[in-house]
């Protein structure tokens, strides 16, 4: 071997270790970087050259600095994220909707108690207007526990409404980066360029609108990844089809003025909605219209039956005026949708609690119709069909039970949510442990790198003086 060849070894040994330990500092920065997978040098040794008949080497190279990552666990970890975004804004939404729900119904229970207790006390002494007086009051009360829960309910379902919005645009930004860092990794890849970071943040991102929405997620020849939500494509190559919203009609469990999601792939916007069954965006949709729509319509069917019994009953009996045939609450018409929002008193009872019938006639001591409305606490007007038990339940009965419906929906979404984050996070675990940064392993590295590179160094200089020495020789 020729001198030079010592040089040029001892030269290329200096540019791979350095090579190395570039990399290997490049992981120790990155040690507490988001998403990052460490990355390794790919040492090779050079195409050896014959002398003499002898094969003699010609040092190392870094073919390619790679990046350790598992693409296995990358797509258990995207399908595994679907359900958890699922379940986990099912479980913080319903918690929150059951608090809510437990305040108001317990308000409401107690309206309820209140209403029936006065006129059963109305019954003890009918002629007695102070105490219509009262029983007036406690309707009141009774319209605005009705009405407050309406509200309450009706407000949490458009919060759901925009954060379905919300989430939308956070699906169209995630999808635009990722679309833009296809073209990216494309271009480096035409350069001969490793396009590691840029990977690592794709995927990342994937793994984040995963949680959003369930994904199908293909990679072509290239390294470009397609994303299909629902079925709809939203990424393909450097192209985004944005998602947009909008209020639609009712439909099955949805309720009329309900977001809608719709893809814009082709100009003319396509309803995706029912296709889209996980993530976050999924779960919203499902607690608006399989727990709170429910419930609103559980609502409106007490209060339905409520006015109508009550009004039936009332109808029978004659106020201090001896006038009958009066309604005691507004008449809802025949639909109970929105019955519990426009409760109230009927103008005439609303005007003068001296109307309000105590007896079927004005005898004194009639205290028929008082006694009739009393027990209507008592009687099973609510059908259990519809409101998911095995026999029909009385009015507090029914209100319980739309309370504990939610509570058993928010403890079944809470339990599945610690299932499924327990499976997410042993996934990530061992995506870290296969992918992140090891401190010490990097340090071993760094000293090992930092040998070999002492080593070539010093061959350089040996080859260097034996050189000069020959040098030396021929003067």
């Amino acid at each position: 071997m020729a001198v030079n060849d010592i040089l040029d070894v001892g030269q290329r040994g200096l540019q791979a270790q350095r090579q190395a330990l570039t990399t290997t500092s490049s992981n120790i920065a990155n040690a507490n970087t988001p998403g990052y997978s460490r990355q390794r040098a790919q040492l090779a040794n050079q195409p050896p050259q014959t002398v003499h008949g002898l094969p003699t080497g010609t040092g190392v190279e870094v073919k390619k600095v790679i990046r350790v990552h598992d693409d296995f666990v990358q797509k258990q970890l995207v399908d595994e994220n679907q359900s958890l975004g699922n379940v986990k804004i099912k479980a913080e939404t319903l918690s929150r909707f059951e608090a809510l729900a437990t305040q108001e119904g317990s308000n409401l229970n107690e309206s309820l108690n209140r209403f029936f207790n006065d006129f059963r006390e109305l019954s003890t002494n009918a002629e007695n207007p102070s105490l219509r007086n009262v029983v007036k009051g406690s309707a009141e009360s009774l319209a605005r526990a009705f009405n407050q829960m309406s509200s309450s309910l009706e407000n949490g379902r458009r919060e759901l409404d925009l954060r379905v919005g919300d989430a939308v645009n956070q699906i169209n930004i995630d999808a635009k980066e990722i679309a833009e860092l296809n073209n990216s990794i494309v271009q480096a890849q035409s350069r001969g360029e490793a396009p590691n970071e840029l990977m690592d943040r794709r995927d990342m991102l994937v793994r984040d609108l995963s949680q959003k929405v369930d994904l199908q997620v293909t990679e072509d020849q290239r390294g470009q990844v397609t994303l299909v939500a629902g079925n709809a494509v939203v990424v393909q190559g450097s192209d985004h089809f944005d998602l947009s919203v909008r209020r639609s009609a009712a439909e099955g469990e949805k309720a009329a003025g309900s977001m809608s999601i719709f893809v814009n792939s082709t100009g003319v916007p396509r309803e995706i909605t029912k296709s889209i069954k996980n993530g976050e965006l999924a779960g919203l949709m499902q607690a608006r219209d399989k727990v709170i729509n429910p419930a609103m319509q559980h609502l409106d069917k007490i209060a339905f039956s409520v006015a109508q019994k009550v009004n039936e009953a009332h109808s029978e009996g004659t106020g201090l005026d001896g006038v009958s045939n009066r309604k005691f609450f507004k008449e809802l018409g025949d639909k109970e949708e929105h019955a519990a929002f426009q409760f109230g008193l009927s103008d005439d009872i609303k005007q003068n609690h001296e109307l309000i019938a105590a007896g079927q006639s004005d005898a004194p001591g009639d205290n028929r119709v008082a006694l009739a409305i009393s027990e209507i606490q008592n009687e099973k007007i609510l059908p259990a069909n519809e409101l998911g038990g095995s026999v029909n339940f009385t009015v507090n009965e029914s209100v319980n039970n739309l309370v504990s419906q939610v509570g058993i929906n928010t403890q079944h979404e809470t339990q599945m949510f610690e299932h499924q984050r327990a499976i997410v996070d042993q996934l990530e675990n061992y995506r870290q442990s296969f992918s992140g940064v090891n401190l010490e392993e990097e340090a071993l590295d760094m000293i090992k790198y930092q040998t070999v590179f002492n080593a070539s160094a010093k061959a350089m200089k040996v080859g260097e003086s034996l050189l000069e020495t020959i040098l030396t020789l021929k003067d």
